[in-house]
């Protein structure tokens, strides 16, 4: 993560907490994450933003579907920085920085657990509990789809890894057969 990034985002969380303490954080968060949701899913909006011919009009228009958008006060604030310095490659990177300094001020942990199916709400449920009582915190639970697994999950919180992956257990017989063959 780049360090401007690490920046934007320590600013606007550190302004968030002192305007409305850990709600606000988390407002922050969740609104960086609905805005960047939103980015990456219009490509007229990345276009606005990305073009140069829109500089001189880019602010006024940007403002205007912020606030249209109905995010918070935080939320608008960080963008509204990172627009105006030209930093919008950023702010992926911004937007996971306050993810993670809003899950440390709430003690609280994120797995992300690659599976090669989609996973129930159930299921979900259940990895996630497993997991907080395991590590001793909450955990929240971000799923995502990899078709390499073969079958199985694997999860990562933080730089521990859980691979129970069909991937892995072949990778490891192969290296079993491999090492008794020598």
């Amino acid at each position: 993560m780049s360090a401007v990034a690490k920046r934007y985002a320590r600013a606007g969380v550190e302004a968030a907490s002192e305007r409305g303490g850990p709600e606000a954080v988390e407002a922050l968060a969740s609104g960086m994450k609905g805005f960047l949701e939103s980015y990456n899913g219009s490509s007229e909006l990345r276009e606005l933003i990305a073009n140069p011919v829109f500089k001189g009009e880019r602010d006024i228009t940007f403002r205007a579907i912020l606030n249209q958008a109905g995010l918070g006060h935080e939320t608008a604030s960080l963008l509204m920085a990172l627009i105006s310095a030209d930093r919008m490659a950023e702010i992926p990177a911004v937007e996971r920085e306050v993810q993670e300094l809003a899950d440390e001020g709430a003690g609280r942990l994120r797995a992300r657990v690659q599976s090669v199916v989609e996973l129930t709400p159930e299921q979900t449920g259940r990895i996630a509990a497993i997991l907080s009582k395991r590590l001793g915190s909450d955990v929240v639970v971000e799923v995502e789809i990899n078709s390499s697994l073969m079958g199985g999950l694997v999860c990562q919180v933080g730089d521990l890894a859980f691979d129970s992956s069909l991937k892995r257990q072949l990778e490891l017989i192969r290296d079993q057969l491999q090492s008794s063959a020598n």
